[in-house]
């Protein structure tokens, strides 16, 4: 751990130079002693650059030993699993060490994963990339590429093209190196082109990515000739639509027209005077829930509200959200804590006790999970077949995966304090997992974008209230939204 410097202030802002890599605790194996940056003051203009190189060198090495923590933590996660399932399962011991790696290291499960890949595979197969890696002479990205290219081609030529590969990586950007070592693969092994499109193909998917100022990223990872042919269509359609004197760009045109085309007519998003014209009156129904203050729906504040799997949006979004809303449906909740109320020993749960529990969580509740809650079941923290009530202070949600770990005992949950999840990992590690709504509250990191997920040894995360909050569901011609809870209040059931 990094030292501290003596008298510092309580916020440390000064650059530290000594690393100490001391453990208090007498162990067989880890790290030890202390590295220095010394005389940065002092450096001349020709010193600076090596010192640079050095650092680079570090860096590498760092990395590399990273990979082999990560190849021995799977190998001994998978042990486990083979004891507890009577069986090796290669691909849960990869899946659970991803997760433990994740939490340890702030990765969301999906990095996680690749880097257990990469790490079984430099300790592995490819052991002189590992070494490359080891001695600075390539960066990490650099190691990702000569994998990437060496998989796939006949085996008994990989290790021969992994070192032609390692000398064509010294001395190239990243950038360049792959395009030396793309064509050089190309050329040597042409038969493996329509292979790897294949099961590229297989991976296709749509994704959005939440940014700030209430904004997202729309991406789609589909064949390369229909995704041009798309945005060819959005451009002749953009450029008609500024022949006729639409005065938006083409990009915010595109953007418009792509959703009109999706969305129903009103929600498609009238960003700058109007939806695209002829974009049909057929679309994709879909359902959204946000949060409203009830000051921010009537228009006596401009309090943000929250958009689930998103956070804050506008009031004047949220709004917009409101006067579109088809019908709602209440919700019963605690005037003075914001709790919504529990059924007892009824173990399905309501529609409306599931849609708070979606509004508090926002993505599975698994350390550094981020599926959505369309996507994610409702688990009981403590089970119901042992006692354990379908309140919201015993439920959360989890995706299927993270969901089966804690089935099987690989990992266990606890919630001493509603929607408050602390866990246990299958090396006995502890990690707390905040949620994004307490009740009536929102966490003041979410608010930057940030979900907190947290060690339990930390102090945890701080808050503000966020005053009235809604308790109302809202059906949107493209949404489903929770309201205010002077606006709609009834039973935690959803009508008939």
């Amino acid at each position: 751990m990094p030292d501290s410097a003596a008298g510092a202030m309580p916020e440390q802002v000064a650059c530290l130079d000594t690393f100490a890599a001391t453990s208090g605790e007498a162990s067989s194996g880890g790290l030890n002693g202390t590295l220095a940056v010394v005389g940065l003051e002092a450096l001349e203009a020709g010193e600076a650059p090596g010192v640079l190189e050095q650092l680079a060198a570090l860096v590498g090495w760092a990395q590399a030993q990273q990979a082999r923590v990560v190849h021995r933590m799977e190998e001994l996660i998978g042990r486990e699993v083979e004891a507890t399932l009577q069986k090796p399962d290669p691909a849960l011991a990869m899946s659970l060490t991803a997760a433990e790696a994740g939490a340890v290291l702030r990765l969301p499960h999906m990095t996680a994963m690749r880097l257990v890949g990469e790490s079984d595979s430099l300790c592995g197969r490819y052991p002189g990339t590992l070494a490359r890696l080891s001695r600075g002479n390539i960066s990490y990205r650099h190691a990702q590429a000569v994998l990437d290219q060496v998989d796939g081609i006949p085996e008994q030529e990989q290790q021969a093209f992994e070192a032609e590969l390692l000398g064509l990586a010294e001395g190239r950007t990243c950038a360049q190196f792959l395009r030396v070592a793309r064509r050089l693969r190309e050329r040597r092994w042409p038969e493996t082109i329509l292979v790897r499109h294949r099961a590229a193909l297989d991976k296709r998917r749509v994704s959005f990515d939440p940014a700030p100022d209430g904004m997202g990223d729309f991406s789609a990872r589909i064949a390369a000739e229909k995704g041009q042919a798309i945005f060819t269509a959005l451009t002749a359609a953009a450029q008609g639509q500024q022949r006729a004197g639409d005065s938006r760009t083409l990009d915010q045109l595109r953007a418009d027209i792509f959703a009109a085309l999706l969305l129903s007519p009103g929600t498609a998003g009238d960003e700058g005077g109007g939806a695209a014209e002829n974009s049909g009156e057929s679309g994709i129904k879909a359902e959204i829930m946000v949060l409203i203050p009830a000051d921010t729906l009537f228009g006596a504040d401009d309090q943000p509200a929250e958009l689930n799997g998103y956070g804050p949006i506008s009031s004047e979004a949220a709004r917009r959200l409101a006067r579109q809303a088809l019908h709602w449906t209440g919700l019963v909740q605690d005037p003075d804590t914001g709790e919504i109320l529990a059924v007892g020993r009824q173990r399905k749960v309501p529609a409306g006790l599931r849609r708070w529990l979606q509004a508090r969580d926002g993505t599975c509740r698994f350390p550094g999970c981020s599926v959505s809650p369309p996507r994610t079941e409702i688990d009981h923290t403590i089970p119901w077949a042992r006692g354990g009530p379908t309140g919201h202070g015993n439920l959360a949600n989890l995706c299927p995966k993270h969901h089966r770990y804690k089935t099987f005992g690989f990992w266990s949950a606890r919630q001493q304090v509603p929607g408050v999840l602390d866990w246990t990992s299958v090396f006995g590690r502890q990690y707390r997992d905040n949620p994004v709504l307490d009740y009536g509250r929102i966490s003041v990191k979410h608010l930057g974008g940030a979900r907190s997920r947290t060690p339990v040894r930390d102090s945890g995360t701080a808050s503000r209230a966020l005053p009235d909050e809604s308790v109302g569901s809202m059906k949107l011609p493209g949404g489903e939204s929770l309201g205010s809870r002077d606006a709609a209040r009834a039973s935690l059931h959803d009508p008939p």
